[in-house]
């Protein structure tokens, strides 16, 4: 092979294993290939199916289980600035205090 025609050779060479390299991505690609599962619409129809009255899809229905009544109050009250102050501690003879009686450790280290 002469001294000139080896560049145009590599050239060659290496056009086509970049064409046949492009090539397979279509030949092997999982989600292409024939008999392959093709998601189509599927969850809209999994949720007909599942729907107990095909109406609640159009408009959904009350129910009255639900605290949205007692929800909607409190978050209208934070919104208004109508906040309800928040239980006091102190509601029996065992109320919380700063004072600790002991040290952490001294529980554990005179059981026997």
């Amino acid at each position: 092979m002469p001294l000139h025609a080896a560049p145009r050779f590599r050239q060659l060479a290496c056009l086509a294993l970049l064409l046949g390299v492009a090539g397979c991505a279509g030949l092997n690609d999982p989600f292409q290939r024939e008999g392959t599962w093709q998601a189509e619409n599927l969850n809209d129809a999994n949720l007909m199916v599942m729907v107990a009255n095909p109406h609640h899809l159009q408009q959904g229905v009350n129910d009255n289980a639900s605290p949205g009544i007692l929800s909607s109050a409190a978050v209208n009250r934070l919104l208004t600035d109508h906040v309800k102050p928040l239980p006091s501690l102190e509601l029996g003879p065992f109320s919380p205090t700063s004072q600790a009686t002991g040290s952490p450790g001294s529980a554990s280290a005179s059981a026997p």
